[in-house]
């Protein structure tokens, strides 16, 4: 018994602790969006990371061209990117490219983070916007300098949803004929 009891605290003394690495970010970063980096607090500076997007109104099925890029010097050697809408539902969507790779939060391809930690100046994915309407959506994502310094919930433009709600398809048709109506019988009267 002793024997095994001394092969246990062996084996158990071989462990680490596991943090976030270079592979990309993990599961638990998927609601707060901070690298588990041991500890480290994200920075509360503006971030020198910016994300452009070529569109900012979306249809179903349209794709959006999302930039996560450099504003400063500083280069990033990870990521982890993420499309929310206004109540904070993860969005799918993304493909991947080179050196990246999905982290599924809450659905397939509603994240992706990097898979290796070289510098970049910049990175670019397609973002295939929801079939149905799922309100505005804003991508984010936090861009990691080093192990001690990062950026987190960096935020896009709000990408506006163009599905006609029933209010706005109705209403206006109907100021259009109530204001021609009340024309008509002015112009009338004179």
């Amino acid at each position: 018994m002793k024997v095994v009891c001394l092969h246990i605290l062996l084996l158990l003394s071989c462990c680490s602790y596991v943090h976030g690495t270079s592979g990309g970010a993990l599961n638990g970063a998927c609601n707060n969006m901070i690298p588990q980096h041991s500890g480290n607090s994200a920075q509360t500076s503006a971030p020198p990371f910016q994300i452009t997007l070529d569109k900012t109104m979306y249809a179903g099925g349209d794709v959006i061209t999302v930039n996560l890029s450099r504003t400063a010097t500083n280069q990033f050697k990870g990521f982890f990117i993420q499309a929310r809408n206004q109540d904070g539902t993860k969005i799918p969507g993304f493909a991947l490219i080179q050196n990246s790779k999905f982290l599924q939060c809450d659905n397939p391809n509603d994240a992706v983070t990097h898979t290796e930690a070289s510098p970049k100046d910049s990175v670019t994915f397609q973002f295939t916007a929801p079939a149905t309407s799922r309100g505005n959506i804003t991508i984010v994502a936090t861009a990691v300098e080093s192990f001690n310094t990062f950026w987190v919930r960096i935020p896009s433009e709000t990408i506006v949803d163009m599905a006609p709600t029933g209010a706005s398809s109705t209403i206006l048709p109907n100021v259009v004929v109530v204001t021609i109506s009340v024309l008509g019988i002015y112009l009338f009267q004179l």
